[in-house]
Order: structure tokens, then sequence, then C-alpha cells
């Protein structure tokens, strides 16, 4: 059985929509520093801004930043493990206001999917290489407080 829930937003009728994930490929969450550039349809740079990776599937991510990105496109990038700058470009979905006052925005990755998976998997290794990093280090100053 699905569970159903009612609509939220303008609509006033009784409309419901169920809670079944829609999703080709699941996300996976991560916490990653990067920077985006804002584009129109011919890649215009409208704006510059940086942001967090908050999760990221194998055809899209969700940043959060300060700012609601109100373009059409965003060019995404950040620095890998090689320090190489690694970017890729994304139609912007929805960018929206959370109650914290920052912005969660939704981006679908547009290269092929090869390019797609590939700027995912380094997004996830550089998430579990700093979480792991992060660790060992407090495991050494937790020993040498003893």
């Amino acid at each position: 059985m699905v569970k159903k829930y009612k609509a939220v937003g303008k609509s006033t009728d009784n409309t419901y929509m169920d809670n079944k994930d829609r999703r080709k490929f699941p996300r996976v969450a991560i916490f990653d520093p990067i920077s985006f550039t804002c584009t129109d349809s011919k890649d215009n740079v409208l704006e510059e801004d940086i942001g967090v990776a908050l999760n990221a599937c194998q055809n899209g991510i969700q940043i959060e930043s300060f700012r609601k990105i109100e373009s059409e496109f965003a060019l995404v990038r950040f620095v890998d493990l090689e320090m190489k700058n690694i970017e890729i470009k994304g139609k912007v979905i929805y960018s929206r206001k959370t109650e914290s006052g920052v912005f969660k925005t939704g981006i679908r990755l547009l290269a092929s999917h090869e390019k797609n998976v590939e700027f995912v998997k380094k997004l996830v290794q550089f998430f579990h290489y700093c979480k792991v990093k992060q660790k060992s280090s407090l495991q050494i100053s937790e020993a040498a407080s003893r």
C-alpha cells in the first residue's frame, strides 16, 4: 500500500501526492565545498558563488548556498584529491529557501552519463577522504591529551 500525503502549497483543492521516490538513481550524502558559476542559455556568466554539495546521484546534485540561484544553468566545480579542478555543467531545477534562511538548489547534470558518474564519484571520494582524515586527526589529538 502506498502512503498518500496531502499536497502542500498554493493549491486549494484536495489533491494528494504519494511518497513514491521517482528518482532513477539513489542519492549519496556528502558535504563538500564547491563553487559555481551561474549562466544563461548562451553560457554568459551571470554570477559566481560558493556553497556546499549536500548530496549527489548519477545525474544530479543538491547544493546549499546563501543566495538563491536564479539562473537557468550552473557550472559546478570543486578541487579533487589530485588537486585538479573538476567541473560540470548542470540545469537548475529548483532553488528554495529553507527555514534556516539558506537556499537548497537541485541541479541536473548535463554531461554524458559517464562524465556525470565520474564527477559524482570524485565528489564522493573527496568527502570520504576528508571524513577519514578528520577522524584520524581526532584520534591523534585524543591520544595526545591522555
